[in-house]
């Protein structure tokens, strides 16, 4: 069967508009695209990096990953400068600041945030019984919505000739029931895809249904809404949890590969557990940033006895462990 013609369009943004003016069309429409984040020197070193990895991955052959896919996860311990180029890169984190709204923003030029009115009082029934009390006002649209976010995925795909149209589908659904598809919720997860070279319709470039993230459930997608990230390599499509895409067929005769990795609340269980994939004497050589977007940081109140809330690799002050 051809392929439908389409309307739906995917905002792009180059370093001339701002942060805000990015983050509003990503919560409007639930994908963008960020021309030129990594210069394309950059990129190749990190796919050198990458491919004696893929020569030993393993391949797809499910419903979902088709036989024609190749995948290498946890590559933040391959070298430091995937951390440094990406998870680092402050476009990456002013936008995730902006839209995951923490009360500990990652990127230098965010504004930290007033706390929530929301506090916790000292309650006595009459009888002595004392007890706490949670109180007060929360806007989810101001936030904070988290104490810090960090890593909850990161793969490296590659489809090669042949690959098929991914089903289309919502990142955040590996989370439900337990954190539901509902649009007037705050936004639980937002990703990045890299182009590790120009991605475009006849090698597989990323389906999109912009708008999606505020449909409900049981609404089913046409061909007509769906938009292609067509685009240059080093640029970064963006998208958010609930936001329903695949990546398409590749019908070239070479592969198409990207970089993928995934932002969520410290609240949030991660997809892949990273403390194991980057084991600490691997994340000790990053930077303290990156130790604390993989996962070695305490949310509030949940600090470890013995260990540096702000990196759970160091001793901290409160005695031993």
């Amino acid at each position: 069967m051809g392929e439908t013609m389409s309307n739906a369009e995917i905002f792009r943004s180059g370093a001339e508009k701002s942060t805000a003016q990015v983050a509003q069309a990503l919560l409007r429409d639930g994908v963008v695209i960020l021309d030129d984040v990594l210069p394309a020197a950059v990129v190749d070193r990190l796919s050198e990096k990458l491919q004696p990895h893929f020569d030993t991955s393993q391949s797809g052959g499910d419903a979902f990953m088709d036989a024609a896919t190749s995948t290498v996860t946890a590559f933040w311990g391959i070298h430091p400068e995937f951390s440094e180029q990406l998870l680092l890169n402050q476009r990456i984190l002013e936008l995730a600041d902006a839209v995951l709204l923490p009360e500990n923003p990652m990127a230098a030029s965010t504004v930290r945030p007033a706390k929530a009115s929301y506090a916790a009082r000292l309650a006595d029934p009459g009888d002595g019984c004392l007890q706490i009390v949670s109180e007060g006002t929360w806007d989810p649209a101001r936030g904070p919505n988290c104490h810090h976010y960090r890593l909850v995925a990161g793969d490296s795909i590659r489809l090669h000739p042949g690959c098929k149209d991914q089903p289309l589908h919502r990142d955040q659904g590996v989370w439900e029931p337990y954190v539901p598809n509902d649009p007037s919720t705050p936004q639980h997860e937002m990703i990045f895809n890299l182009a590790a070279i120009n991605f475009t319709e006849a090698n597989g470039a990323t389906r999109f249904v912009p708008g999606s993230h505020l449909w409900p459930k049981e609404r089913l997608a046409t061909r007509g809404e769906v938009a292609r990230a067509e685009m240059p390599k080093g640029a970064v499509a963006v998208w958010l949890g609930r936001t329903l895409h695949g990546y398409g067929a590749n019908h070239t005769d070479v592969p198409r590969p990207g970089i993928i990795f995934g932002f969520g609340p410290d609240w949030l269980t991660q997809e892949c557990n990273l403390c194991l994939a980057v084991p600490p004497e691997v994340a000790r050589t990053l930077p303290l940033q990156a130790i604390q977007l993989l996962g070695y940081r305490a949310g509030g109140g949940n600090s470890l006895k013995g260990r540096n809330a702000e990196n759970l690799l160091e001793p901290g002050k409160s005695g031993a462990l």
